[in-house]
């Protein structure tokens, strides 16, 4: 997907990094919730993850409806909306946030917009007086500490670890304090900033 602005002069696209990081905090926010509320609650696979894919789209759909837009696009300063740059209906949103399961492939498209935009009618975009929130580093942060968590867990009910699981929880470990430290940082320099 190459987002030009040309095709909608109207509306300030959201650029390809800006729909990227939009993506990746979303799906580790809203898979995390889903995946902990799935395991939490069934056993069976096929409910596990309907479960799953059914918190994601409330996670998607509720955001998008009350505020306009998703934690992701309080990163990015970016929002949903209609053709003419006002607040999508719960229909829209909704065809929106179920073909959102298969527009995987958005990247090839030459239209400007994601599949998911295209089917409902939706853009997203830029608007820098929208308030920024830093999301980013905690999301990976928390990312981190669900995985070793969970390996923590699950290691831990095991009755003998072999060399494999301890390398994988010393560099889980690694990973979760580095990013640590690069939050801290990040949120000492920006309150330095103000």
């Amino acid at each position: 997907m190459k987002i030009t602005n040309k095709k909608y002069k109207n509306l300030n696209l959201a650029n390809e990094e800006e729909r990227g990081e939009n993506l990746i905090i979303d799906f580790i926010i809203s898979s995390i919730l889903g995946l902990a509320i799935a395991f939490l609650t069934f056993k069976n696979f096929t409910l596990v993850l309907l479960t799953y894919l059914l918190v994601r789209f409330i996670y998607y759909l509720v955001f998008e409806y009350l505020f306009g837009r998703t934690p992701g696009k309080y990163q990015t300063r970016t929002k949903v909306v209609n053709r003419i740059g006002e607040k999508p209906t719960l229909i829209r949103l909704a065809k929106r946030n179920l073909s959102r399961f298969i527009s995987i492939l958005s990247g090839i498209s030459d239209d400007e917009r994601a599949l998911h935009d295209s089917f409902s009618n939706t853009f997203v975009v830029k608007d820098n007086e929208l308030k920024k929130i830093e999301l980013k580093q905690p999301m990976i942060s928390i990312f981190y500490l669900s995985i070793m968590g969970y390996c923590i867990y699950y290691f831990g009910t095991k009755t003998e670890l072999k060399k494999i699981d301890i390398i994988f929880l010393v560099v889980l470990i690694i990973l979760f304090v580095y990013h640590l430290i690069i939050g801290i940082k990040r949120i000492i320099t920006t309150a330095g900033k103000v």
